[in-house]
């Protein structure tokens, strides 16, 4: 209806309408979507746009066959990135994505963290647990030094976070993990840990 801007304005009211109908409760959006494949975004919504054609295309100015295509691209896009959310977000398979994370850490960035931390790892994600720093050293499984060095390790990384010196430990999301625990959700995440 505007005369420069309806692309905003539709991106803005999907994002809003789906999350007042409650269907993405913050963890999803077509807005990811729509950037991915801009040329088929612009493409559906100039088509919105056109006249009407013929007397078999809607009742107004505007064609409601193309108007349908939008609602119907619109729509199999919500389904995609709702399913690629989901996939990312599958416990089963997070798992295989922290492992990755520390064997990259082990074998290419060299800091001290090691693949035998994944099972106390996975523990603190799966629970989202604060674990005290005992507690955590028993589950890694090690002597009491390398246990000592393990959990200094992972918090210099990033991978442990902790609220004071002696505090509890809880898992840490740092950027430079994001592209093994979020594989393809930020790109330019995934670019700058490569560099």
């Amino acid at each position: 209806p505007f005369r420069d801007g309806n692309g905003r304005v539709a991106r803005l009211h999907t994002h809003l309408a789906l999350g007042a109908l409650g269907l993405t409760n913050g963890l999803w959006s077509p807005l990811r979507g729509f950037a991915r494949d801009q040329e088929a975004y612009y493409a559906y919504l100039a088509a919105a746009d056109a006249a009407r054609a013929g007397d078999l295309d809607g009742r107004g100015n505007l064609s409601e066959r193309a108007l349908v295509a939008w609602i119907g691209y619109v729509l199999g896009l919500c389904i995609d990135q709702a399913r690629f959310m989901a996939g990312l977000l599958d416990m089963s398979r997070m798992k295989d994505r922290i492992a990755a994370c520390l064997a990259y850490e082990e074998n290419v960035v060299r800091k001290g963290v090691r693949l035998e931390a994944l099972r106390a790892m996975n523990y603190l994600l799966v629970t989202q647990a604060d674990v005290e720093r005992s507690e955590f050293k028993a589950l890694l499984g090690l002597g009491d030094r390398l246990a000592t060095a393990q959990v200094s390790a992972l918090l210099e990384r990033g991978l442990l976070v902790t609220d004071s010196p002696h505090g509890k430990l809880r898992f840490g999301v740092p950027q430079h993990a994001l592209r093994f625990y979020f594989p393809r959700l930020w790109p330019e995440a995934e670019a700058s840990s490569a560099s």
